[in-house]
């Protein structure tokens, strides 16, 4: 019987090994220059990642794009490529090939254009010149999808450089985010980057294929080629500034260090290493790849796509095994039948004692358990009340803070309105009859030039002009009065110019050189002075107002909300409570702080209004802070994918390396003692969880940006 077993489990060995071939040649073939797109071949080449699986593997560029490369890589048995969606195209042509592997989960593909004002967008576009590769079906469906045509615009030859955007030949092109973007940022040109993916236009990127012929023929050989250039474009990845000093130094003749390791960073987010593996690639994506080129009518509706995907497990045909198995089995378990015969009763007496035995020893533990779960149940309930009293007890301290900004941005304009009212009246008290009755005992030409004034403070806007505006406008009136011959000496000269802006006077033109030709001049300008002042009065009233007015609306907003925005599920517009939390915290900011916007997307998030409004707070406090109220913060809204991501970026000393790992624990804080405890980021975090969404930050010398993820409202 020993020896039965010992000669099944040798028998069981020698079914399942695969005997390892040495050094089967295989070419690779790009579909481009040498470049840090593709790494990842380049390091399974160099760090013997084919040779370790034994493939001997020679690797192509390519100086006509994807020209030709479907038809070679199907023509014959180990070849391989790197293409694009296009490849989709080929294989429903009749071209015997199979996708085996995604290396950029998003496409690189996007519109460039120069940045000219801060709200650009792509209708914007229209009528502008326009460079196209042809064949990029990605960005004509993200054209079609924003309501644009081809003949919507100018179109050129493409002449695939960037210098014709830089000096003004083209308005638009086409381009790979990872590449062409650098020319752009080297030059300090700001560009208007537009992608497919705003509009829901998600393509796939480099796509790793191989003929239907090599799948066939060679399963193991394709498994074999497959992990190892996963396995090195996962190393690639993880050490971009290694591979792109090999890539230097070995394949690209043309490009700089700093050129492929940008590229490497700009690839990140496309492969997305982190969050997804490497190779990864779903039968949905390409499916809503197919209905879009259907769109162009370029594929059928409802493609089906069998065949067109590599399996990387397929499901082998184990018959063959599972016959010798099955007679194996029949003739051990004979044997364990009579076996078993032989154990069965003493087996039998043994378990009913052990089964009495473990039954009194599971109740016991039974009976503590139920103990010990009413225990942690109680707890529980007192750890979710702490939370609930933790987060009104963070909201009531932020609207302390919101209230003490509010108390000077109230103050200011009631003050102004108060003021300017007192003005008004102490006018018509004690100065508008003394000014009547001085005009009646005047002249018919004095009346005139008078009335010449008071018809322009009806029929003109007055302005008020800030205090350095005044000294250059003083300048300007002092060099006509020059030129008019019109000279003072020593304080008349001032006092005359004075009387000039108070009484808006020098905006009536050749009017002014009549008014000052009158020997009572002086007296006229002192009565239009007291008629601007009325008319400044309540223009200070009227702008007061509407700043008080935008202020309590901006802290009804904040403050009230409705059942339905209190809902966990509600749908929340984060611009707009950016803007209004901007708005309170207008006295914090003032003129110190440059706070600059990058709203780049338009869609809601799903969550508690009140909640979101806590995280936007908290990050905006602790970046005030860190710039200690005066510098730069930037605030950006973006797309990526599921995702809606707000970050808050500000210029301060930035986070200390020793402690980046700790300003996330509660009660941990880097502030002076007695502003703040150090709870802030914590309930962030566990809001922002409870949001199902997450926070991450990332901080330097001089530079630290929080970002929070949120799922977007689709």
């Amino acid at each position: 019987m020993q020896y039965f077993f010992q000669f099944c489990f040798v028998l069981i060995g020698l079914l399942f090994s695969h005997p390892m071939e040495a050094k089967e040649s295989v070419d690779l073939y790009l579909k481009w220059y040498h470049q840090f797109q593709f790494a990842g071949y380049y390091t399974a080449l160099e760090k013997g990642y084919y040779q370790d699986v034994g493939l001997d593997v020679n690797i192509h560029h390519s100086s006509k794009g994807l020209e030709g490369l479907h038809q070679l890589v199907s023509e014959k048995e180990a070849r391989y490529g790197v293409g694009t969606n296009e490849v989709l195209l080929q294989w429903h042509a009749g071209k015997p090939i199979v996708v085996i592997a995604v290396i950029f989960q998003h496409s690189p593909a996007v519109l460039i254009t120069k940045r000219t004002h801060p709200y650009q967008r792509i209708q914007d576009l229209k009528g502008k010149r326009l460079m196209l590769t042809p064949h990029v079906y990605e960005i004509l469906a993200y054209l079609k999808k924003e309501k644009l045509e081809l003949k919507d615009f100018k179109e050129i030859p493409h002449s695939f450089r960037s210098i014709d955007l830089i000096e003004g030949r083209a308005d638009v092109i086409d381009g790979y985010s990872t590449t062409q973007t650098y020319e752009f940022q080297k030059s300090k040109i700001p560009v208007m980057i537009y992608s497919p993916r705003t509009s829901g236009i998600d393509f796939y990127g480099d796509n790793l294929f191989t003929s239907q012929i090599e799948i066939q023929n060679h399963p193991d050989r394709v498994k074999r080629f497959r992990e190892a250039s996963l396995r090195g474009w996962t190393y690639a990845m993880k050490h971009k500034e290694e591979i792109v000093d090999l890539i230097y130094e070995k394949y690209s003749e043309n490009v700089t260090k700093e050129q492929l390791l940008y590229e490497a960073e700009q690839m990140e987010p496309l492969i997305q290493p982190n969050l997804v593996e490497m190779g990864y690639m779903y039968e949905g994506r390409w499916k809503h790849i197919s209905e879009v080129y259907a769109d162009f009518g370029m594929l059928p509706q409802n493609l089906n796509l069998n065949g067109f995907l590599y399996n990387p497990n397929p499901n082998r045909n184990y018959v063959w095994i599972v016959s010798v198995l099955v007679s194996a089995i029949g003739f051990l378990l004979v044997a364990w039948l009579v076996q078993r015969y032989r154990w069965n009763k003493q087996y039998s007496e043994n378990l009913k004692s052990e089964v009495f035995k473990r039954t009194v020893e599971l109740k016991e533990i039974n009976d503590k358990l139920g103990s010990t779960n009413q225990f942690l149940e109680l707890k529980l309930k007192e750890l979710k009340e702490a939370e609930g009293k933790l987060l009104i007890s963070e909201k009531l301290a932020t609207v302390g803070n919101i209230t003490a900004a509010m108390a000077h941005e109230m103050n200011t304009p009631l003050g102004a309105i108060v003021s300017s009212n007192e003005s008004i009246e102490d006018f018509f008290l004690n100065q508008f009859g003394s000014i009547l009755d001085q005009l009646q005992q005047s002249s018919t030409e004095v009346k005139e030039c008078f009335d010449s004034l008071v018809k322009h403070y009806t029929e003109t806007q007055i302005v008020l002009y800030s205090g350095k505006k005044e000294r250059e406008l003083k300048k300007e009136l002092k060099f006509k009065l020059e030129t008019h011959q019109i000279n003072y000496q020593g304080n008349e000269e001032d006092t005359l110019l004075d009387l000039l802006l108070e009484s808006d006077s020098f905006r009536l033109g050749e009017r002014l050189h009549w008014i000052l030709e009158n020997p009572r001049h002086k007296e006229i300008l002192q009565w239009g002075s007291k008629i601007a002042n009325v008319y400044r009065s309540n223009l200070i009233i009227s702008i007061a107002s509407e700043k008080s007015s935008h202020v309590l609306k901006s802290l009804k907003n904040y403050l009230i909300s409705d059942d339905l925005n209190n809902s966990d599920q509600s749908k929340i517009d984060i611009t707009n409570e950016i803007e209004t939390i901007l708005t309170l915290y207008y006295y914090n900011i003032n003129h110190r702080v440059n706070v600059q916007k990058h709203f780049l997307s338009n869609r809601k998030c799903k969550g508690n209004r009140d909640n979101l409004n806590l995280i936007l707070v908290n990050l905006l406090n602790n970046a005030l802070y860190a710039i200690s109220f005066e510098g730069i913060i930037e605030i950006f809204v973006e797309d990526e994918g599921p995702w809606i991501k707000v970050s808050f970026v500000d210029y301060g000393s930035g986070i200390p390396k020793n402690i980046q790992d700790r300003i996330f624990e509660p009660f941990f804080t880097t502030k002076s003692k007695g502003e703040g405890v150090g709870l802030g980021l914590d309930i962030c975090r566990k809001v922002t969880y409870k949001m199902n969404g997450k926070i991450e930050f990332e901080s330097e010398v001089g530079k630290t940006r929080f970002t929070v993820y949120l799922l977007a409202d689709e």
